[in-house]
């Protein structure tokens, strides 16, 4: 997600004052607006910000469905794209219209979002982050902002160690090991983290080299096809191809075959999704970092029920992980028994 940690908060608050008569129209509604007062039957109200064009999403929205059918919660779904400064103006715009208890988000812009989430808690609104940190610090799944009510996500140095950890598994045996990867969104917390590692990785592991960094295929399939053939024109000799996510592999995938070179690039992907779990298996994939999206939706949810309902005492901070008692790869050897969460 290219786009937000160099958007300030003067340029943000300004884009939101300017869209703000308008963002509620992009809104995809699951259960209708709410009226700010409810009596004993209605029913609790949370709004969700996120790239709704997004299997992982989907998978973090069918998380918080669970929740919401036991607890009488109607959920409004706000699209934000991949568009920061889109995020803070729909989250503003939402805490306006004084209709919604709680605020669940996938912040696109760590620290640039956090002056609109002090607002909604100042207007009594809880706030929950999954899948992204809220906040500066990389190395936690607590909650980053004062009065928040809660935060699921695996820390972002978690995500990146593990992401370093399934190249150096795929370059054993290879000296040398010539390395590529592909980023989604550059400026995302564990992306970033990720990035730092790499930069470093060839001085703890001498046999690896790393020949391309490219970024851009934005969590999905087809831009990674032309990215990939980029990277394997320029570096025909790449023996380990690594990709921030499920979706875009399948590109490269497809790029990799079309070289001709299907069986000599070992992909290393993340997200553990059910159609890199069969990859994996089917020895087509190296491996596949676990992620749990269904899990941080439901998660979640209760955080915010519990919230809303004066139940939770404090805030929570949990990582979806904790969940996961098994190794967080998937390798072909590990792969019977787990249980996917999403479609890639």
């Amino acid at each position: 997600m290219n786009r937000g940690r160099m958007v300030g908060f003067g340029r943000l608050r300004s884009v939101a004052l300017a869209v703000a008569l308008g963002a509620l129209l992009a809104a995809c509604a699951d259960g209708g607006g709410g009226s700010g007062t409810k009596g004993g039957d209605d029913p609790l109200r949370v709004a969700f910000f996120a790239p709704l064009a997004n299997t992982y999403v989907e998978a973090t929205t069918k998380g918080m469905q669970e929740v919401a059918k036991k607890e009488n919660v109607k959920i409004t779904r706000f699209d934000t794209g991949f568009d920061a400064a889109k995020q803070f103006a729909q989250v503003q715009d939402a805490i306006t219209q004084g209709t919604f208890d709680a605020f669940i988000i996938i912040p696109l812009d760590s620290v640039g979002l956090v002056p609109a989430v002090e607002e909604a808690i100042e207007a009594g609104i809880k706030v929950v982050n999954t899948d992204l940190v809220l906040g500066p610090e990389t190395t936690t799944s607590n909650p980053q902002v004062k009065g928040q009510a809660g935060s699921v996500v695996n820390p972002p140095s978690d995500r990146a160690d593990r992401m370093i950890e399934g190249i150096v598994a795929a370059c054993e045996g290879l000296d040398p090991c010539n390395v590529g990867f592909m980023a989604g969104e550059p400026s995302f917390d564990f992306e970033q983290e990720v990035k730092k590692r790499l930069d470093d990785l060839p001085n703890s592991q001498p046999n690896i080299a790393i020949k391309a960094y490219q970024s851009g295929h934005g969590y999905v399939a087809q831009p990674a096809i032309g990215i990939t053939q980029n990277m394997l024109q320029a570096n025909p000799d790449l023996d380990v191809l690594s990709i921030s996510s499920d979706q875009a592999s399948a590109g490269a995938e497809q790029a990799i075959k079309d070289a001709g070179k299907d069986g000599d690039i070992r992909l290393v992907s993340s997200g553990g999704s059910c159609p890199a779990v069969a990859a994996v298996k089917e020895g087509r994939w190296f491996a596949t970092v676990i992620d749990l999206p269904r899990t941080e939706g439901r998660l979640g949810m209760q955080i915010a029920v519990d919230a809303v309902r004066g139940e939770l005492k404090g805030s929570k901070g949990l990582n979806p992980m904790d969940t996961l008692d098994r190794d967080p790869f998937v390798t072909k050897d590990n792969a019977e028994g787990f249980a996917c969460e999403w479609e890639g």
